[in-house]
C-alpha cells in the first residue's frame, strides 16, 4: 500500500510543472496531509524527490514545496547492459549472485569465533548496512522469512527483477559466509518477489537445509 501510493505521489509531481505542497498532494490523491507528508519525506530520504520554497499566496512565510528528482534517461541503457548478463533469466540471476557476493564482501564483519551467530541479525545488519529496509521478520520451526522494502536496486527490479533477486541472495549467502563459515552450510537462501506486487519489495528465505531442501542455493565460492 505505502509503495503504490509513493507511486502515485511520483506520477502527480511528474504531471505537474511546478512545485507542489503537501495540501495539494492530499487533496488531490485523497490521503490525510500527515500521511503526504510521511510519504513525501520518504521520497526525499530516497532521492526520487526534492524540496524547494513556494510562496505563499498573501502574507506568510514560505511553504515547503516537493519536485520530482528529474533523472537522466539512462533506463533503457540499464536495461541493455542487464541483458547483457546472460540470455536466460536463470543465468541472468546467477550474474547477479554473483554480483551480489563481492558487493557483502565489500562490507565483511569479523568472522565470528564465538559459536554460530544468529542468522537473521547478520541478514538484517548486512542488508541495511547496503541501503535496504527490512519491514518485517517472521520465524517460525527454524525458518526465517525478512520481508525486504525501500529496495536500493529498485531501477534493476523494473526491467529485470531476476537480477535483483540474484543480487539478494548473493548478498545474504555472502554475509553468513563471511559472518561464520558454519552458518551457510546451515542454511539456505531463497529470494522470492513480494505476493503483493510491491515495487522491488522481495521476500527472503533463510530455511536449515536439513527441513527444507528445496531452498538450498549454491554456497559463495
Amino acid at each position: 500500500m505505502a509503495t503504490r501510493q509513493r507511486d502515485k505521489i511520483i506520477a502527480l509531481l511528474g504531471e505537474s510543472d511546478e512545485p507542489m505542497v503537501a495540501a495539494d498532494i492530499s487533496t488531490r490523491l485523497h490521503l490525510h496531509v500527515t500521511t503526504a507528508r510521511f510519504h513525501l519525506a520518504k521520497l526525499v530520504e530516497a532521492g526520487r524527490v526534492e524540496t524547494t520554497t513556494v510562496p505563499t499566496p498573501g502574507v506568510g512565510r514560505p511553504r515547503v514545496g516537493y519536485r520530482l528528482v528529474r533523472r537522466p534517461p539512462t533506463d533503457a541503457l540499464l536495461g541493455h547492459l542487464l541483458s547483457r548478463l546472460g540470455s536466460t533469466q536463470a543465468a541472468r540471476e546467477h550474474a547477479g549472485a554473483e554480483a551480489g557476493r563481492l558487493w557483502a564482501e565489500q562490507h565483511a564483519r569479523p568472522v565470528s569465533a564465538d559459536g554460530l551467530p544468529d542468522p537473521v541479525t547478520v541478514a538484517a545488519e548486512t542488508l541495511s548496512e547496503l541501503g535496504f529496509q527490512v519491514s518485517n521478520i517472521v520465524s517460525a520451526f527454524g525458518s526465517h522469512e525478512l520481508r525486504l522494502c525501500a529496495c536500493p536496486l529498485q531501477d534493476i527490479a523494473r526491467s529485470h527483477p531476476e537480477v535483483a533477486r540474484g543480487v539478494a541472495r548473493g548478498v545474504i549467502e555472502q554475509a553468513l559466509a563471511t559472518s561464520s563459515p558454519a552458518l551457510i552450510s546451515q542454511y539456505g537462501v531463497a529470494v522470492s518477489p513480494d505476493p503483493a506486487g510491491g515495487d522491488c519489495e522481495i521476500v527472503l528465505r533463510l530455511a536449515p537445509l536439513r527441513c527444507d531442501a528445496g531452498t538450498v542455493a549454491t554456497p559463495p565460492r
